[in-house]
């Protein structure tokens, strides 16, 4: 079951990765969740995704149990296209730091897979745009990182 949806999502993600120029990233997203030990856990815990995710898309991975949370925070740390990758932190605080471009267009070809892939023939365009403004307040992101979002959603049709 996991299998299936980790290769629709990845095929809905290359898709709109080809279809925005990024073709390397099309074919490299995801890479880390087909080795063993991320495989294993992502795939054990699938059913309680959907449990842990709420009606705007977002997930809050500390409702998770800790095998669950260390995967998650270990693929946050290999994939260049979550926000998550690109926040600071010192033990007091957390800041953004400003994500390239080539990633944000990567993460927003993964909002519009991610959205493909879980609705299906309901899924269109805006969702990924609306998925952005109802989830931005609980992303940790520099004002730089706006201006690219909003400035490829745009440039992307969403």
């Amino acid at each position: 079951m996991y299998l299936f949806y980790l290769l629709r999502h990845k095929f809905w993600v290359m898709i709109f990765c080809f279809k925005h120029g990024l073709f390397w990233r099309g074919i490299v997203h995801d890479w880390d969740k087909f080795l063993p030990s991320m495989f294993r856990v992502y795939a054990r815990h699938y059913p309680q995704i959907r449990e842990i995710r709420s009606k705007t898309g977002h997930y809050d991975p500390l409702q998770a149990t800790p095998d669950y949370r260390i995967a998650i925070m270990e693929h946050f740390n290999r994939a260049k296209h979550h926000w998550q990758h690109w926040v600071l932190l010192n033990g007091v605080t957390q800041q953004a730091q400003d994500i390239p471009e080539k990633y944000v267009r990567e993460m927003i070809c993964d909002w519009a897979g991610a959205g493909r892939t879980r609705q299906g023939k309901d899924w269109h365009k805006a969702k990924v745009r609306e998925f952005f403004e109802t989830t931005r307040n609980k992303m940790v992101l520099s004002d730089e990182t706006v201006r690219l979002i909003e400035k490829n959603l745009d440039k992307m049709g969403y």
